[in-house]
């Protein structure tokens, strides 16, 4: 089990991307307003953590993003490829936690059997145009058909029915539109579409390119301290920037960073790099430097265009510690993926 860091534990753990689309339209007031009506009818006191999708980002106004990145610099909230499992071990660890969400989580209660009969999970309401809570309904569903439920949610996405389609899946992909919100991104994570026999991208439907085979990209976890706030895939012959300012392949750490931490890090400060599946990195003459930490606790400062591969059992710091960043443990990370692609994968060159 992860550990904590030094943020409070939660009292109320929210799954952030269904609380936002309550009302259908992405809306970063409904977190806010759930806060304050909990805080009113259940409890004073109570610390709340929030759980989001990489994609719920892009579905935010100005005022949502704004409203997301506080929340992860308060080190309320972090940002994984496919929240449901994150919410559920957050809410497994702290056992006494009150759960927000609109999921019944059927197809995760083989995994986790105190979802069956649990009364801690809650269902924001909107009534008369006043919120409230409503206890969800987990009462014990069968064997059987959580089963069928695990089997309907693993289902290959609807059009991928050829051979050539169904291979697409064993693919990464990229956008290659600058007006599509995924161009800015390393990695398209939401379900692929197939139309008129290409692959698409679901959010604009432009052509994308192919990169590394998705059993070979590796997850990534930043962190403010030891508290956690992003988890990013990283595929195969793929490159992502850290530093200030965003882009294509760059994660721009003033979405989790308060001004002065995130001054301390270079508008290019490190590039890390799938190569075969390893993650290599490669420090790009930042100002303030950056630390790899072994597995004993000797740092060592690594040295300006050398790439070196990050051990799962390293850790590496940027400028002083202001933000860190280490593997993450799982052998594939899962996503959403919303490819941006619109060339027939049996059509399109490897390596576009």
């Amino acid at each position: 089990m992860q550990s904590w860091g030094k943020a409070p534990a939660p009292s109320v753990i929210i799954d952030l991307s269904p609380i936002v689309l309550l009302r259908g339209n992405p809306n970063w007031g409904w977190v806010e307003a759930a806060v304050e009506v909990w805080r009113k009818q259940h409890d004073p006191q109570a610390r709340f953590y929030g759980v989001a999708d990489n994609s719920l980002y892009y579905k935010l106004d100005e005022a949502g993003k704004r409203g997301l990145s506080q929340w992860k610099r308060k080190r309320m909230a972090r940002s994984v490829s496919w929240a449901d499992p994150e919410v559920l071990e957050l809410a497994t660890q702290f056992d006494t936690a009150s759960v927000l969400t609109t999921d019944l989580f059927r197809d995760h209660r083989r995994d986790f059997p105190w979802l069956q009969g649990t009364d801690r999970i809650w269902k924001p309401v909107v009534g008369d145009g006043t919120l409230g809570f409503e206890r969800l309904d987990y009462a014990p569903i069968p064997a059987m058909e959580v089963s069928w439920r695990i089997e309907e949610a693993d289902l290959t996405p609807k059009g991928f029915k050829t051979r050539e389609a169904r291979d697409a899946l064993k693919y990464e992909w990229r956008c290659t539109t600058s007006s599509c919100h995924w161009a800015s991104e390393a990695v398209i994570e939401e379900d692929p579409a197939i139309r008129d026999g290409r692959v698409v991208c679901p959010a604009c439907s432009a052509p994308a390119s192919r990169l590394g085979f998705r059993e070979s990209t590796k997850e990534i976890v930043l962190l403010l301290g030891d508290d956690e706030v992003d988890r990013l895939p990283v595929p195969e012959r793929s490159e992502l920037t850290v530093g200030r300012g965003r882009d294509i392949g760059r994660y721009d750490v003033r979405e989790v960073l308060e001004d002065a931490a995130a001054n301390k890090v270079s508008r290019d400060h490190l590039k890390l790099i799938n190569n075969g599946g390893r993650i290599f990195v490669e420090e790009l003459g930042s100002k303030n430097g950056t630390n790899i930490v072994r597995d004993d606790g000797v740092a060592a400062q690594l040295q300006e265009c050398v790439q070196q591969a990050l051990a799962p059992n390293e850790h590496l710091t940027l400028a002083g510690g202001a933000l860190t960043i280490r593997l993450s443990g799982k052998k594939r990370p899962r996503g959403t993926y919303e490819p941006d692609l619109t060339t027939p994968p049996f059509l399109r060159v490897e390596g576009n």
